[in-house]
């Protein structure tokens, strides 16, 4: 079975996970919710090829209640017209739509956690660049 050569995981609350694995040609999010009054993710799944990444936009918005930027990796397909911004601001944006724009969120419970999830979503995008062979991936 395939390794993933990147993992991240994270959880919103106690009922509703997210995942993000990179393999050598494509990215794979997940999001589960396993019960709860309030889901907040749907059970799917999307594999994106790297080679249909137009660039990957990683966000830094704190651990604070209002923060005015999420703290995500935004994969970017070919054609997308929407950042991860304006996904934010607007208030019919629900987190379950994240995953259909290639989106992660790394829901950190600490400044200490951020700064570890960032690090490897920092290492995801050079990987990515690294296929893509360009300098196509920005920050």
């Amino acid at each position: 079975m395939e390794q993933p050569l990147y993992t991240l995981t994270s959880s919103v609350n106690r009922h509703n996970h997210a995942r993000c694995e990179v393999y050598a040609d494509r990215v794979v999010l997940s999001t589960a919710c396993d019960g709860g009054l309030f889901p907040v993710y749907e059970n799917a799944e999307r594999v994106i090829p790297i080679a249909d990444l137009e660039k990957v936009v990683v966000s830094r918005g704190g651990v604070r209640l209002f923060a005015h930027h999420p703290n995500c990796i935004h994969f970017v397909v070919r054609g997308a017209r929407r950042t991860v911004d304006q996904m934010y601001r607007d208030r019919a944006f629900h987190a379950s739509d994240y995953l259909g724009e290639g989106v992660f969120q790394l829901a950190p419970k600490s400044e200490a956690e951020l700064e570890e999830k960032l690090g490897v979503a920092r290492d995801i995008r050079r990987y990515i660049e690294s296929v893509l062979g360009d300098d196509s991936v920005k920050d």
